[in-house]
């Protein structure tokens, strides 16, 4: 009996060697769980944190069935940026090299120029295709794609899917597949929103949510920083320049505060690159390349780096500020400490956001509280001290205080409103300092 699905007799030979090529031994506990039900033909919508593994996942199990006698598609991929489709593409042709399979794997998405996708797709007639969903649909809408032959169709990154209004795009490629197609979907988190539209397609027993109590990866050090009085980009900086990330991503909302963020650090003597929406796609490709080089050590970035681009060897996410989306927190803090290796996340918060970290709390992110003191980050006592402080009470004149205590009495409707106007009309009357 096999010790790893890796090396079980439902793979292709050849594909063993692939996986066995690219450093692929033990499966990770995602992958450990879905291949076996892709191979057997089973749809399934999965919850796994990022950096799960849960790519290989679902190419495994499609490069295992993808028949390269067969010049049409049997494979559709989408994913909800164009980043993150350029980087299963890589992923994909990684393994199809490295296993020496003839298979054609197509790139499909907004960004580039559409025509001459089209000519390269009829061109080449792929097994497999990476698409965004707005590009899938204009293609399948057009018939320059046919659906007729789909064995499995994966949808990754589900929840940023749906952040992004795509569900009835996904929802429309769906109609057009055959019924017997293999459905996947993956996601680090199933909202509720997510998890009704999802229903129309899987049963409730086809939820496969792999554990991960904490959230965030145990080689993760993850600090939540108070900023008090101290100004929020001079922090930023002792933060950066305490000891010597490998790489350090920043995090911040909006292109205008990032844009801010990198002229300012730049002028403290930083070598930063930044990457946001708006960013032309070959500027944004080369700065990328140049990230990948070594050639900066900061990068400040919007939430797009934060699930649309793996950048390796990133050894320290800052969130400059929460995202309004609390999700994001989670994957921004993931594109850290991956593969095992030790990371270090920091947000930088203040008193009034402590509901916001209550509620990551309560969806199992973990802090440990810390403050900057004299250049190094010490542990902070909670903000529960300053929470339970009895509120000063204001001191009116006598015929004030009356009326206070009439007002916390039950009265017929209307009496509420004329006591509101007499301390209304008693507070204009007191004599001002």
């Amino acid at each position: 009996m096999p010790t790893s699905i890796f090396a079980s007799n439902q793979l292709r030979p050849e594909l063993q060697t692939g996986l066995k090529k690219i450093g692929f031994s033990q499966p990770t506990p995602v992958q450990e769980k879905v291949i076996p039900l892709l191979l057997d033909q089973q749809s399934v919508v999965v919850q796994a944190m990022t950096g799960s593994g849960k790519t290989h996942a679902y190419l495994v199990p499609i490069f295992n069935q993808l028949d390269s006698g067969l010049h049409h598609v049997q494979a559709v991929i989408t994913a909800p940026s164009r980043e993150l489709v350029e980087q299963i593409y890589q992923v994909s042709r990684q393994l199809r090299d490295a296993s020496s399979l003839q298979l054609q794997i197509e790139k499909l998405s907004g960004g580039s120029d559409r025509d001459r996708q089209e000519h390269k797709l009829l061109r080449t007639n792929p097994q497999l295709v990476i698409a965004t969903p707005g590009r899938l649909e204009d293609f399948s809408t057009k018939k320059i794609l046919n659906f007729e032959h789909v064995r499995y169709f994966v949808v990754d990154e589900a929840d940023m899917t749906m952040d992004l209004g795509f569900l009835p795009t996904i929802d429309q490629i769906k109609q057009r597949l055959p019924q017997t197609s293999v459905f996947a979907a993956f996601s680090a988190t199933i909202p509720v929103k997510l998890r009704n539209f999802l229903h129309k397609y899987i049963r409730d027993t086809s939820f496969i949510v792999i554990d991960n109590p904490a959230v965030i990866a145990p080689t993760i050090e993850n600090d939540l920083v108070d900023i008090g009085a101290q100004d929020r980009q001079n922090l930023l900086y002792q933060l950066l320049t305490m000891g010597q990330p490998y790489l350090a991503l920043i995090f911040a909302n909006t292109k205008k505060t990032v844009d801010e963020l990198t002229d300012y650090l730049q002028k403290r003597g930083l070598k930063v690159a930044k990457i946001h929406g708006g960013i032309n796609e070959r500027e944004r490709k080369r700065t990328l390349r140049q990230v990948e080089l070594g050639q900066y050590q900061y990068v400040v970035a919007t939430d797009l780096a934060a699930r649309g681009i793996d950048l390796p060897g990133v050894s320290l996410v800052i969130n400059y500020e929460l995202p309004r989306d609390l999700e994001f927190v989670i994957h921004r803090i993931g594109r850290t400490g991956r593969n095992g290796l030790s990371g270090t996340a920091i947000t930088l918060t203040t008193e009034e956001e402590l509901p916001q970290i209550e509620q990551l709390n309560r969806r199992g992110v973990k802090f440990n509280l810390m403050t900057l003191k004299n250049g190094v980050l010490v542990a902070r006592k909670p903000y529960q001290a300053r929470r339970h402080r009895r509120p000063r009470k204001e001191h009116y004149n006598g015929q004030l205080n009356g009326f206070v205590k009439k007002q916390q009495r039950k009265r017929k409707p209307g009496y509420r409103r004329k006591i509101k106007q007499a301390v209304k009309q008693a507070k204009s009357r007191r004599p001002k300092a």
